[in-house]
């Protein structure tokens, strides 16, 4: 997952899934309009340095998220796919792209699309209004256990694990992630945006499953010009992925220390095992080797 494109070396034969406001750069420069944001300039040019046979480029999980803010119909499903695709298409000229086969399947696409949501995300919905309200303002030092032991309270109470991803996101907040709180953004939070935001690790999950299963190595990537959203998944690894018998997506996720700054590294472990600790207390199914989204059926 990546949003700074020089940060690091790409390895060639990469699919890249692109972030709506990555899409939305796309279609403002192949509609001719120049970014007058030295960063935006920077983020184009980087994108025009992958324009390379081997590598290919999807706006699938932007189509996920949709342009509306909120969940939208078929029909703007298939508005979406369509203007989406035509700028990919027309921005990379040497690399690959599924605008054909997206196209292609429009109506199926647009369809499935329209109908689909993550396990649990009402659920998270209900989190996240409750919990935002206790990290509005930087929680004191002595005080962060008990916060700590009241967001666990309210996971349970609205039917999460402990270690769900929501819960570690407010748990990142309250143990100091600036950009955890960018995502968040605890005054007024806003919770389509925010569970769009964190399925972005389940989405990408699925991709990654899906490329599993092809007899060639397929690397994944994620780009994103979303800062919040970059920082917390610089720290957030994938550890396996695959599509179970039954067609749903089995996940692991780690965290690393970096998520939560102003603990130390053997506090970060100390958390991690309460959060265990607390669901197996609650009898959740869920472990840390589940990790996170766990089991995500779409």
């Amino acid at each position: 997952m990546q949003d700074k494109i020089s940060e690091s070396p790409v390895p060639a034969g990469t699919v890249f899934l692109l972030d709506r406001n990555v899409v939305s750069l796309i279609k403002s420069a192949v509609d001719g309009r120049v970014p007058t944001d030295a960063k935006k300039r920077a983020f184009l040019d980087g994108l025009r340095a992958l324009d390379l046979p081997e590598n290919s480029f999807s706006p699938l999980l932007s189509l996920m998220e949709g342009e509306k803010g909120r969940e939208d119909s078929a029909e703007e499903k298939a508005e979406c796919l369509e203007k989406e695709t035509e700028a990919i298409g027309r921005f990379f000229t040497r690399a690959s792209t599924d605008t054909c086969y997206l196209r292609g399947l429009k109506d199926v696409v647009s369809e499935l699309f329209a109908g689909m949501a993550e396990s649990r995300w009402d659920d998270r919905g209900e989190f996240l209004m409750q919990a935002a309200p206790r990290v509005i303002q930087k929680v004191a030092g002595r005080e962060r256990r008990d916060v700590e032991d009241e967001l666990i309270r309210l996971a349970i109470a609205s039917g999460l694990a402990p270690d769900d991803a929501i819960v570690m996101l407010l748990l990142a907040c309250l143990y100091g992630s600036d950009a955890a709180r960018r995502v968040i953004k605890p005054a007024r939070p806003n919770a389509w945006n925010v569970l769009s935001d964190l399925h972005v690790i389940s989405r990408v999950g699925m991709v990654k499953a899906v490329a599993g299963q092809s007899p060639i190595p397929i690397r994944v990537r994620f780009l994103t010009r979303d800062e919040g959203l970059h920082g917390v998944l610089t720290h957030v690894r994938i550890v396996h992925s695959q599509i179970t018998a039954s067609g749903g997506l089995q996940m692991g996720i780690r965290y690393t220390p970096g998520l939560f700054p102003d603990l130390a590294e053997t506090d970060v472990i100390a958390l991690l095992q309460r959060l265990e600790g607390a669901a197996s207390r609650a009898g959740s199914e869920s472990s840390m080797a589940a990790g996170a989204i766990g089991r995500c059926n779409s």
